[in-house]
């Protein structure tokens, strides 16, 4: 019997204990700091893949990449918007109004480059960045915490998976041009 009122004592005091951990009646809980990590890392990722598109849409010559970059440009468009429609269940989130330091260089350095320069920088970013955001979303797909964003980390794997794939098969742009490269025709001797 004392066993049973021992028990009963020390559950009447973990129900208020736990209590006070609770958020109040109408509040969510606070998001725990990987969820808060692979949101921002997710939508600054998604500012930067929009920002690069266009640059490749302006700079580059080649069709394939200009197809490339629109076709990345829509997709980030609309994970932005899907990570967007989740911010309310999300509380303390929010998607980062800028590019962090690390991807303003790295624009920075497309934005200087130009021809077969250009678009071998951006090719190769391209594939790195896709390659680091597969491996993030795989992550966050099997160890997440909140089933939302777990959900979409799964649902937009096959997105990413297809940019890497079409990003690998970009062709090889040509040598950037040199001074003096230019060749005369056969027929027209001096």
């Amino acid at each position: 019997m004392r066993k049973l009122v021992l028990a009963a004592a020390l559950l009447a005091l973990a129900v208020p204990a736990r209590a006070q951990n609770a958020p109040p009646a109408g509040q969510r809980a606070a998001v725990s700091p990987a969820t808060r990590q692979f949101a921002d890392r997710a939508a600054m990722t998604d500012m930067f893949e929009i920002e690069a598109g266009k640059l490749a849409q302006q700079k580059s010559n080649i069709p394939a990449y200009k197809d490339f970059a629109q076709m990345t440009i829509d997709d980030h468009t609309k994970t932005t918007e899907q990570i967007k429609s989740m911010l309310p269940k999300l509380p303390g989130v929010q998607p980062p109004q800028q590019l962090d330091a690390q991807h303003r260089a790295l624009l920075d350095k497309l934005n200087t480059a130009s021809g077969g320069a250009f678009e071998r920088l951006y090719k190769a970013d391209q594939i790195k960045g896709h390659r680091e955001a597969i491996a993030m979303f795989e992550h966050y797909s099997r160890r997440g915490d909140n089933p939302d964003l777990k959900k979409w980390a799964t649902d937009t794997l096959p997105t990413l998976h297809k940019h890497l794939q079409h990003a690998e098969a970009l062709p090889r742009p040509g040598p950037a041009p040199t001074v003096g490269s230019g060749s005369r025709s056969r027929g027209t001797r001096r």
